[in-house]
């Protein structure tokens, strides 16, 4: 996949990366001087362009991908630019190739701001790229609905809503204030939910958080959606087996299973941050009197959060939330 990428556009696998637009919306390369001035385009981009369009009008597929490239690069940038391994250049060109890649396979999808932040310690801690990309693959396969957006909706709405959801049954009053602000829809959680609190904890602390999480929620017969396809067969084995295997669950996925409404099924990350909320309650109904205030009041825990407290009051919201 990647050397098909590479045949596209040889910057990937090159060992560079690009932050500047490289064609117009309708396919035909950027000429205007002033645009390229200010964008720094060497000419060897520019010739890689001007060579790619020589061949006749570019397919749909291919200008959707080759204008998503800068951005991820701008990205690329931006990622946990204070670790030293984001020092060497041959580091962020490898995490601009894995998510350009990506790009290019997941057509639905593509690229969105926050994936490289899901995708970074997959680089780090993977020496071998192609490990690296399998495992950012994988993983994209129970997030990517975080990055499907329409003109009406967001990704993560329906974890907001069930977030609202538990807010209200756990702490109507904290629920009301925050209605009352105008932050019902409770849109100012939007990045913990995105990108799982990569950027509310430090980089070993949200590894950490995700450990713990994923072997919280684990379930013996989650390797069906990381398959292609299977058979109805297949599936319905499958349920047979897990009623089988309750020890084998996690800790938060066996409390799940003895709730038989599956509405009541929700993913831990809403619990999380229904414990952030919860633990942050007595200042946000003091302090917040905008939805400004609250985003300041949440910005304020960025690296200060502790990941097993978290995951403790996650645990016990969900059991009161279950109850009720």
């Amino acid at each position: 996949m990647k050397s098909d990428c590479r045949e596209i556009f040889p910057v990937v696998g090159s060992g560079k990366y690009i932050t500047a637009p490289v064609i117009t919306e309708d396919g035909q390369p950027i000429s205007d001087p002033l645009v390229l001035a200010e964008t720094s385009q060497d000419d060897n981009t520019i010739e890689i362009v001007k060579e790619l369009t020589s061949r006749g009008p570019l397919d749909n597929k291919v200008i959707q991908w080759l204008l998503t490239l800068h951005q991820i690069g701008l990205d690329v940038r931006r990622t946990d630019r204070t670790l030293v391994f984001y020092e060497k250049e041959e580091n962020l060109a490898k995490l601009w190739d894995i998510l350009s890649v990506y790009a290019w396979i997941d057509t639905d999808v593509g690229y969105c701001q926050g994936m490289s932040d899901l995708c970074s310690p997959m680089i780090m801690l993977l020496e071998d790229e192609a490990d690296a990309f399998w495992c950012f693959e994988r993983l994209m396969r129970r997030l990517r609905g975080n990055f499907r957006c329409t003109d009406s909706s967001v990704g993560v709405e329906t974890q907001l809503c069930s977030l609202a959801t538990v807010t209200q049954v756990i702490d109507p009053k904290l629920h009301q204030h925050l209605e009352t602000l105008g932050g019902g829809d409770y849109l100012f959680a939007f990045r913990m939910l995105m990108v799982l609190f990569r950027r509310e904890f430090s980089f070993c602390d949200s590894l950490y958080l995700w450990e713990m999480m994923w072997a919280l929620e684990y379930d013996p017969d989650m390797f069906y959606q990381y398959e292609d396809s299977g058979s109805d067969m297949e599936r319905t084995e499958g349920v047979k087996v897990r009623q089988k295997s309750t020890r084998r669950c996690g800790k938060y996925e066996r409390e799940n299973m003895k709730v038989k409404n599956p509405e009541a099924q929700l993913p831990i990350s809403v619990f999380l941050v229904a414990s952030v909320l919860k633990d942050k309650s007595s200042t946000l109904l003091q302090e917040a009197r905008g939805l400004d205030d609250v985003v300041q009041i949440l910005n304020d825990i960025t690296g200060n959060l502790d990941a097993k407290k978290a995951c403790i009051g996650a645990m016990k919201l969900h059991k009161k939330y279950l109850k009720k």
